[in-house]
């Protein structure tokens, strides 16, 4: 597999969740929160020492406190220090760790990636995601290291349980989108690419995103002097959405070959951020259809582009992502159409994240 741009660990910040004590040990409770409230501030200011300090003392007053393993764990980690973070988020494994668990997990597989310890991280991932089957970090943590191990199928499989329970988290869709363009399944290369372009507030991400969607585009067809060829991608396919995955491919080839902007065709070298902003507008009108009317795509993400087209945002939604393609090009169009841009994002907050 082809190395990408970032890899990034999700991991939440320190947590402070504390069982509600009883008359018996509420004292001592009180007690170790205050301890530990006071480490995790000290963490956030980047005083690592002075965080672990606290742990510490919060850990001889209550030595089974799972909270404080992870929090220990969570500083050393942060630290660098593996061997010790391990040791630590082990450790809270072991105890009463409700509420923790996605955190934990998350970390200890982490942890053990970071110490090139591959299989034991997967390991771990599977154990966290069957206690927290509703957390979308566990499974991205677990695509992020089947990358490593070059496994593209089982990390596809991994970031799909993560997009089944978010709408929002920018590293699941992006990495959705690479590796679907790994495995040739285009409809959802072209639909979390999109979708990942949308969501993300990170610039990095956005640039990544609107080359590979015109760059992977482009390859399609080729002119060699005066022919024009099919270029289809040469991965194996398999499973039951391989001949959907070929069907897509060619009516996007073929818009490539016989369409035209203008005078120019598709297949035409483009020779400014203008035209690219054509080209990739044009194309990815085709996309969303594509994807939306589909009946062979079994992907929640398709409900998303029906919803575009259902609400006639689907122009709104191409030209906000294709903005820093060409401002100027955008300029234009958001002077005639800031009240369509305004109710797609309407439209998205209020009702497809269901806010």
């Amino acid at each position: 597999m082809n190395k990408v741009a970032i890899l990034i660990f999700v991991l939440t910040a320190s947590v402070t969740l504390f069982a509600a004590p009883n008359a018996t040990n509420s004292a001592k409770a009180d007690e170790v929160k205050k301890l530990v409230d006071q480490g995790v501030q000290f963490h956030e200011q980047g005083q690592f020492d002075e965080a672990i300090a606290k742990y510490k003392q919060a850990e001889k007053k209550d030595p089974k406190n799972a909270l404080v393993k992870y929090e220990m764990a969570f500083t050393y980690h942060a630290k660098h220090d593996l061997e010790k973070a391990l040791t630590y988020a082990k450790a809270a494994t072991k105890l009463k760790t409700e509420g923790l668990d996605e955190n934990l997990y998350s970390l200890l597989g982490s942890i053990y990636d970071e110490k090139g310890m591959l299989d034991s991280a997967i390991a771990i991932y599977r154990e966290g995601f069957k206690k927290t089957p509703n957390s979308a970090n566990i499974p991205y943590n677990a695509t992020i290291t089947y990358m490593r191990k070059n496994n593209a199928d089982s990390a596809y499989a991994w970031v799909k349980r993560s997009l089944n329970n978010t709408r929002t988290h920018e590293g699941s869709y992006y990495y959705a989108g690479f590796l679907a363009s790994q495995v040739g399944k285009w409809p959802a290369f072209y639909a979390y690419t999109m979708y990942s372009t949308f969501i993300s507030k990170k610039a990095e991400i956005i640039r990544d995103n609107l080359s590979r969607l015109y760059g992977k585009t482009k390859y399609l067809v080729l002119k060699k002097e005066n022919n024009v060829e099919m270029n289809t991608p040469n991965i194996k396919q398999t499973g039951s959405d391989s001949t959907v995955n070929k069907e897509f491919l060619l009516s996007i080839q073929t818009t490539l070959t016989m369409d035209s902007i203008g005078s120019r065709k598709l297949y035409d070298t483009d020779s400014t951020s203008a035209e690219q902003t054509e080209f990739l507008i044009y194309i990815l009108e085709k996309a969303i259809k594509l994807i939306a009317f589909t009946d062979e795509i079994d992907d929640p993400i398709q409900r998303f582009y029906q919803g575009l087209i259902r609400e006639g945002l689907t122009e709104s939604f191409i030209y906000t992502i294709c903005e820093p393609i060409d401002r100027p090009t955008f300029a234009q169009w958001l002077i005639k159409n800031r009240s369509g841009q305004a109710r797609l994002f309407q439209w998205f907050n209020k009702s497809w994240l269901m806010l």
